[in-house]
């Protein structure tokens, strides 16, 4: 175990200030270790999880913890929990070199005020360690005061420390690189800055003047919102516009760095806003871009905003805001702010249900607790072209407990009808949270449908990623008139909790309104093409692309044989038959 001490000249309650804990291999975390006691009066090293056990009676005097993913334990949420508990540090760092995206969204939402890699982290070392220095709310000023002059002096001493070459070229590459990323981020808000102001803002400033001139009606409106570090920062927006238009006098804050162009999510400012998890995420600067804003204007937020934001910083380059900006082009043309959002979206007579994931799945579970049986289905364009000519599927999807919309089709027709959606809920994105509570609760899910064996390797892939019990597959090919009694009796005794029907529509929705009264699952699902994405054999669009909107695109892409009419015809006559539904209901309405 490895330690560095100092002298104890310092006030009561010091320790707590001085003491970081790191998490990694001696010669991994080298150069962290050393850039530590440049501002901690002591700094402890476990390698290992035995050295780990040995530090508890050390137990509440850490101010940092450092995780990395050279310890000799799996950075998980197990380990976050247990550091915290065992010795209490304010602020929590974890480095990974792992993109697992799944690890991701567990840490990232552990509470943590950093989590990167190891090259993001030691470029902007410095600013988040200063965070996890001066972020305690409750010290005096005295001790404040204290640590400031011992940290100075441990730093005066420590600089006569000899550096390995290849350390200090390290640091100096990194500092190099993000101060070039910075210069080059600035000369492009300023031309963006420029252009936008010539050829938009001062041209509707012009005609917001001479609309004040006659109608009174006042040019801007004020908002104070977080600016970087969390400080209050005033900001002007043009008054009754539609979006984007009303936010272009945000661009002139381009030109005095209140604002980026690419950055977090400009947020109402609050002084109870605070929270240490998001000390890091408060560093950065708000952005009139931002990926909180896409994916919440293309109803594809379910992580929520935090959990988006740690995200956004975590991926932080210059080449990634540029790709952000570049996505945040076409998602302006379904994105709205306005209309009221209620709980029932009435669509070409049918009546689907405008809830977000997380309601979705507080749905589901409330079923399975209470132990009735629901019967849930999703409808996308290409489902209600169907129900429009079919009946039978039209009068099935209205015996449905819960009808999901799924789509970015549902939310364009959300804004043409001044109902917008609250989330995009489709099966594919609900699996996740869905098996993440299956697992939390003990409900085991059966899996029906797609070609033969394509059910069963789906099933082994969810329960390695998502830890849940599968309680069975079968294939969807039987003969659906004589042999589902057979299925059923298989269904119901594996003890399933939750059936997931896959056999597209409206064959799935048919047979599960057919049957439900036979089958035990609580949750009767269809879930269409759900297997084959999950099994490998289809490749969904990467998530980029469905935040913009076009995941049909790369479906069709993937397969023009059998989905360029479903897509390339039936999405325009999907919006024509929406327009002619919505000129027919408001002329009866009159």
């Amino acid at each position: 175990m490895m330690k560095t001490k100092c002298s104890a000249d310092h006030v009561p309650g010091y320790e707590f200030f001085s003491k970081a804990l790191v998490l990694g291999r001696k010669e991994s975390v080298a150069e962290l270790f050393r850039l530590l006691e440049r501002s901690y009066q002591q700094v402890m090293l476990a390698e290992n999880t035995g050295e780990l056990e040995d530090l508890k009676p050390e137990k509440h005097l850490f101010r940092l913890a450092v995780m990395t993913d050279s310890f000799s334990e799996t950075l998980s949420l197990g380990l976050v929990n247990r550091v915290r508990q065992n010795f209490g540090p304010e602020n929590m760092i974890c480095l990974s070199t792992d993109d697992d995206q799944e690890k991701e969204r567990v840490l990232r939402s552990a509470g943590l005020i950093y989590f990167g890699s190891y090259g993001s982290f030691s470029a902007f070392a410095e600013k988040i360690i200063n965070q996890t220095l001066t972020g305690h709310q409750n010290r005096s000023r005295t001790a404040m005061e204290s640590r400031t002059d011992s940290a100075r002096a441990l730093e005066k001493r420590l600089t006569d420390r000899s550096l390995s070459m290849k350390s200090i070229f390290k640091r100096v590459l990194f500092r190099i690189g993000a101060l070039t990323a910075e210069v080059l981020e600035r000369v492009i808000e300023f031309v963006v800055a420029f252009v936008m102001t010539l050829l938009l803002t001062v041209p509707l400033l012009g005609i917001l003047l001479f609309r004040k001139l006659f109608t009174g009606t006042p040019v801007f409106v004020k908002r104070t919102v977080e600016g970087a570090f969390a400080k209050p920062l005033m900001v002007f927006r043009f008054r009754d516009l539609p979006a984007p238009f009303c936010d272009l006098p945000l661009f002139l804050e381009l030109f005095t760095g209140r604002l980026a162009l690419a950055g977090t999510a400009i947020k109402s400012w609050s002084e109870r806003s605070a929270v240490p998890e998001n000390a890091y995420i408060r560093l950065v600067k708000p952005g009139i871009v931002s990926l909180w804003d896409i994916r919440n204007s293309s109803k594809t937020a379910h992580e929520g905003q935090q959990a988006i934001e740690w995200e956004y910083v975590f991926k932080k380059r210059l080449f990634y805001d540029f790709m952000l900006i570049l996505r945040a082009l076409p998602v302006m043309l379904y994105s709205e702010n306005s209309g009221i959002s209620s709980a029932i979206f009435p669509l070409l007579g049918l009546n689907l249900n405008n809830l977000t994931m997380d309601e979705a799945i507080s749905v589901m579970q409330r079923t399975l607790e209470e132990k009735k049986q629901s019967a849930i289905y999703f409808v996308n364009p290409d489902c209600l072209n169907k129900m429009v000519s079919d009946r039978k599927y039209f009068n099935t999807l209205k015996t449905g407990d819960y009808v999901f919309p799924d789509g970015i089709g549902l939310s364009i027709a959300g804004k043409m009808l001044g109902t917008p959606l609250r989330e995009n809920i489709n099966g594919t994105d609900m699996l996740p949270y869905l098996c993440r509570m299956a697992a939390a609760e003990g409900y085991p899910v059966f899996l029906l449908g797609g070609k033969p064996g394509i059910a069963e390797k789906a099933g082994q892939n969810i329960s390695k990623t998502y830890g849940v019990t599968i309680a069975g597959s079968a294939d969807g090919y039987f003969d659906h008139q004589h042999d589902s009694d057979a299925v059923i009796e298989q269904i119901n005794s594996s003890g399933a909790a939750i059936l997931l029907v896959a056999f597209g529509a409206p064959l799935q929705e048919i047979w599960i309104a057919r049957h439900r009264q036979k089958l035990s699952p609580r949750v009767l699902m269809g879930v269409g093409g759900l297997f084959d994405f999950y099994s490998g054999t289809i490749r969904r669009a990467p998530r980029w692309i469905r935040e913009i909107g076009f995941e049909w695109v790369y479906r069709i892409l993937q397969e023009p044989g059998r989905m360029w009419r479903r897509y390339v015809i039936g999405n325009p006559l999907f919006l024509y038959r929406v327009m002619k539904w919505k000129v027919f209901t408001q002329s009866n309405s009159l």
